[in-house]
């Protein structure tokens, strides 16, 4: 018998107060797409990573501390994610001067969330082992640093915040101690459909985007480019629905299964903000496109674009490996979809931005024939149903 699959579990589906939660989240990553519409610079770039960051920590944080503790949804609960959901909702609306006036409105609803995250942990400290230090230091000492922020001015500001989120990423980094009751206790089931979930609704902030330039430059051209993206857009969501969202399922499970807790962070609290951040690049380039319909695609735009589509099968291709899969079962779709994109930068120079977007069509659609070919072959050879699956180390491991 395989040693990698883990043993059947009691699990849940999403709670409703979880797919609320996204619906603000989502609010926030518009606010964060919106800084790279136009011709954005690399240090619109930095900030971009730097304040979607922000939210992906709160998602992720929200997203563990719902799964191990909020398998009932008490008053409690709803009341503390309420109050974590008024805060998101003041760090999105403070991302256009979240770098100068509405600095500290940002930095103090970063505090207020740790505060309330705390208490699950504080009061399940007995059973999950955890010590009351770790959870005091992981909280406590970045709700200082966001707090503190609010009295000193840039560039100690800023350097304060990453301080803040270096400590919290340092200590979930180390969790020796709890490997085994988090392995025993955390659902997988319940984290993939989260992760799945959000990027629905992620990509879903991608055709709003496109919807609102079209409102904005309501002419056939744009209209023209605006259903290009569209397409585009829906490509990129077949390749993930279609093919990436079964291995995450199957991916989670083999890592519990070999009790790699280590993994399992990785999977669902890092590398899907990768994912998350090229999708999100994607749709604000695919805005500008349609903004700037029959002109040349701004250099900014174009990067911006060929950026999200190479993040999406780089996060892809990593998610894939850390299950277990073998280089070369993925390396025909990774490798191309991580260089492909970048020959759209000095297309857009030479060509008007809807013919840009229509070539970053052809680009997706290269790697959607590239991924259902490695999943054909995959099934013939194993009888998977995925690209990037486990089932090599299954069959390795009867």
């Amino acid at each position: 018998m395989s040693t990698t699959e883990a043993p059947v579990r009691t699990t849940r589906r999403v709670h409703w107060l979880e797919l609320f939660f996204d619906l603000v989240m989502v609010a926030f990553i518009g606010q964060v797409a919106h800084t790279m519409h136009g011709d954005p610079s690399l240090m619109d770039g930095v900030a971009f990573v730097g304040f979607l960051a922000a939210a992906w920590w709160v998602w992720a944080n929200a997203t563990i501390t719902l799964n191990l503790f909020g398998a009932r949804i008490t008053p409690w609960i709803w009341i503390g994610v309420t109050v974590v959901m008024i805060a998101v909702g003041v760090m999105a609306a403070a991302i256009p001067e979240a770098l100068g006036e509405r600095a500290d409105a940002f930095a103090l609803a970063n505090a207020v969330i740790r505060l309330v995250w705390v208490a699950p942990w504080l009061l399940n400290r007995r059973t999950s082992g955890q010590p009351w230090w770790r959870s005091t230091i992981y909280t406590g000492v970045p709700v200082l640093l966001w707090s503190l922020s609010t009295l000193v001015e840039p560039p100690w500001q800023v350097a304060m915040w990453v301080a803040a989120v270096a400590i919290e990423i340092g200590l979930l980094s180390s969790l020796r101690g709890q490997q085994t009751w988090l392995n025993e206790t955390l659902d997988v089931n319940h984290l993939a459909e989260r992760v799945g979930l959000f990027v629905v609704i992620v990509f879903g902030e991608s055709i709003l985007t496109i919807i609102a330039e079209l409102d904005a430059h309501w002419m056939s051209p744009s209209g023209v480019t605006a259903v290009l993206g569209f397409a585009a857009v829906s490509m990129l969501a077949w390749i993930y629905f279609g093919y990436a969202a079964g291995a995450v399922e199957r991916g989670l499970r083999g890592l519990q299964g070999r009790g790699s807790v280590d993994g399992l962070r990785d999977s669902v609290m890092y590398l899907p903000f990768l994912l998350v951040a090229g999708v999100t690049l994607f749709a604000s380039a695919l805005g500008t496109a349609v903004a700037e319909t029959g002109h040349h695609l701004p250099l900014g735009a174009a990067v911006a674009l060929a950026a999200g589509i190479c993040l999406f099968f780089v996060a892809s291709a990593a998610e894939a490996l850390r299950y277990g899969a073998p280089w070369r079962g993925i390396a025909v779709w990774a490798l191309p979809g991580a260089l492909l994109p970048w020959a759209l930068v000095p297309l857009s120079g030479a060509v008007t931005a809807e013919v840009v977007v229509a070539a970053s069509i052809v680009v997706i659609a290269v790697e959607l024939a590239l991924v259902a070919a490695t999943v054909r072959r995959a099934r013939a050879k194993f009888g998977v149903s995925a690209a990037g699956s486990t089932d090599a180390r299954r069959r390795a491991d009867r």
